[in-house]
C-alpha cells in the first residue's frame, strides 16, 4: 500500500489468482447471459461499483441491488436509487437480511419482460439467465438464497467465500449464475480503497485496522455523534480520535494486565459492530455528479 498525502490517490495492488481465473472463467459465459445483477453496498454505492464490469457487461440489461440497505442512511439510499435511474439503470435498495423475495423477483422479471416476448413471440420457451456478481462481501449469496427460497450458496461476512461459477434454477423461467466477488486489480483512489476496506471487502491485511477504526470514529464523531456515544454509553466525546478509543475500551470493559487499553481489541470490535450494523444506519458516501 503507498499513500500520496498530497491527494487521493492510492495504490493498492491486490488479485488473488482465484480472482484472476474468475474473471477469465466469466467472459467465457457472456454470451449466455441476459441480465446482470450486480450487487453493491447501500453504505457505499460508488465505491462498491466494479469498474471493470461496465466494459465486460455492454449490452446488457443491468440492475444495481443496493443491498445492506438496512444498515445505510434512507435518506442517501434513496438519492443513490434517483441517481442510478437518472443514467438509466434500474436499482433497487434491499436487505438480505430483512428479505422480500417478491420486491427482488418483480424487479428482475420487469426488466426480463421484453427478453421473454421475444421469445415467445416466436413460439419459443426461454430461460432468462441472470449473473449475480459484485466485488466481495457486498451479499450476493444471501441474495441468491432469498431468491431460491433456501439456503442454496454458502454465506459468510468476509470476502472469498465464493470460488466458482454455478448455474442455480429460480422458478420456471429464470436460472442465476453466482459467481466469486471480483476485484479490481489496482485500486487508486484512496477513499474508495478506505471504504471497501470498511466494508470488508478487502483483506484485512492490505489495510490496518488501526487506521480504519480510528477513520470510523472520525466519521462518526463529524457526522454522527450521537450514534457514537448512545452505542458505546460516552457521556462526550473527547478532542481526539484515540482519546475516543481509550473511552470505548473503558465503556466495554477492554483493559489487558497492568490497567493498559486493549486497543487491538477495541479496534476490531469496531470495524465488526460497523459491517454488521450495530452502530447504527449511516453511509460513507452520497451520490454526486459526475
Amino acid at each position: 500500500m503507498a499513500y500520496d498525502s498530497s491527494s487521493n490517490k492510492m495504490n493498492i495492488n491486490w488479485y488473488p489468482g482465484h480472482m484472476t481465473k474468475a474473471k477469465r472463467d466469466l467472459s467465457k459465459h457472456l454470451n449466455m447471459i441476459d441480465i446482470v445483477l450486480e450487487v453493491i453496498d447501500a453504505r457505499a454505492p460508488l465505491s462498491s461499483v466494479n469498474p471493470d464490469f461496465s466494459p465486460m457487461f455492454q449490452g446488457k440489461k443491468l440492475i444495481m441491488v443496493l443491498n445492506k440497505a438496512d444498515m445505510a442512511d434512507p435518506a442517501v439510499t434513496a438519492r443513490f436509487i434517483e441517481y442510478f435511474k437518472n443514467k438509466g439503470i434500474t436499482a433497487v435498495s434491499y436487505s438480505a437480511k430483512q428479505p422480500d423475495r417478491k420486491k427482488l423477483m418483480d424487479c428482475i422479471g420487469k426488466v426480463a419482460e421484453g427478453i421473454r416476448e421475444r421469445y415467445v413471440s416466436r413460439g419459443m420457451s426461454y430461460t432468462v439467465r441472470a449473473l449475480v456478481c459484485g466485488i466481495p462481501n457486498v451479499g450476493k449469496s444471501a441474495i441468491i438464497n432469498t431468491l431460491y427460497g433456501s439456503k442454496k450458496v454458502t454465506v459468510a461476512n468476509r470476502p472469498g467465500v465464493t470460488r466458482d461459477l454455478r448455474w442455480i434454477r429460480i422458478g420456471d423461467y429464470l436460472e442465476l449464475m453466482d459467481s466469486p466477488g471480483l476485484l479490481w486489480p489496482k485500486i487508486t483512489n484512496r477513499q474508495t480503497g478506505i471504504n471497501i476496506a470498511l466494508l470488508g471487502s478487502i483483506n484485512e491485511q492490505i489495510l490496518p485496522e488501526d487506521d480504519l477504526a480510528l477513520y470510523i470514529i472520525d466519521l462518526l464523531k463529524k457526522d454522527h455523534p450521537g450514534l457514537l456515544m448512545e452505542r458505546y454509553r460516552l457521556s462526550s466525546l473527547k478532542e481526539t480520535n484515540v482519546e475516543i478509543l481509550e473511552d470505548i475500551c473503558s465503556s466495554r470493559g477492554m483493559i489487558i494486565r497492568g490497567g493498559e487499553f486493549d486497543y487491538e481489541r477495541a479496534e476490531s470490535m469496531l470495524l465488526e459492530e460497523f459491517r454488521n450494523g450495530k452502530i447504527g444506519r449511516f453511509s460513507l458516501e452520497e451520490p454526486h455528479d459526475d
